[in-house]
């Protein structure tokens, strides 16, 4: 019976044109709405010319189309089994397609593996050690890059609690990977968490850096410098900016 109803919802909405005979019309136009037969002005030229395929978009507009139809159709008229019916019939259409579907994804998992992004990203619970551990690893070859090559700038408030929370971040990383960070206070007022800090002297202004705190990574030997964090951020955060900026933002497999 299922197969039945669903088989008139479909056909009505998508199947070649029927002639106008009173009981079959193109396109449909919803259940339980009576039309008189057009008055039969075809011309010969007209009824031989081949239909047009529906793409699939337009197929996929005309069978939702039909859905609201039902859906509404059996809301507005709650009282009707046939009604109602209809509807059961194109939603378990929809469940029946979608469990092939999802059966389907599978199948080709398996005869196109490399199209399985789980062989390139484990998300199992038993792998996440291996993921974190690699991505720790390439954290620290970013970090070790940064020694070697470049230095960070902290401008920073002294009189702004944000700031000072940050600079504990900060220190505490530098000290963690023997890390080169120059401290400026943009106003004057030296962070005791930072003492080898320099009062600005400009260089903010240079930099146009108008929001603070602000951590920049600075390359000596070419005087470029870009950012790594705008307000307070945390020490994990902070080694995976360094390492977007050191790789240049490229995607990791």
């Amino acid at each position: 019976m299922k197969r039945l109803l669903l088989s008139s919802v479909l056909l009505s909405a998508i199947v070649t044109a029927k002639p106008d005979d009173g009981y079959h019309y193109s396109p449909a136009v919803g259940w339980h709405w009576y039309n008189e037969p057009a008055p039969q002005q075809e011309t010969l030229e007209a009824r031989s010319s081949p239909q047009k395929t529906l793409s699939a978009v337009e197929t996929m507009q005309k069978i939702k189309a039909l859905g609201d139809e039902l859906r509404n159709a059996a809301v507005l008229d709650p009282k009707s089994p046939e009604k109602l019916a209809r509807w059961m019939a194109f939603q378990n259409y929809w469940s029946d397609n979608a469990s092939q579907f999802s059966a389907t994804w599978q199948k080709v998992l398996l005869l196109k593996p490399e199209l399985d992004y789980n062989n390139r990203h484990s998300h199992y619970n038993a792998t996440a050690t291996l993921s974190y551990a690699n991505e720790q690893k390439a954290q620290a070859s970013a970090i070790k890059a940064v020694n070697e090559h470049y230095g960070v700038f902290f401008f920073y408030r002294g009189k702004v609690p944000l700031d000072a929370k940050l600079a504990q971040v900060v220190r505490e990383f530098a000290q963690q990977y023997q890390m080169a960070v120059m401290p400026i206070s943009v106003d004057g007022v030296i962070n005791p968490e930072l003492p080898n800090s320099q009062k600005d002297r400009g260089q903010a202004a240079k930099m146009q850096i108008r929001y603070f705190p602000a951590l920049f990574l600075v390359d000596p030997s070419t005087g470029s410098y870009h950012p790594l964090a705008y307000g307070f951020i945390s020490q994990d955060d902070l080694a995976k900016r360094l390492l977007n900026r050191v790789t240049d933002f490229t995607p990791r497999d």
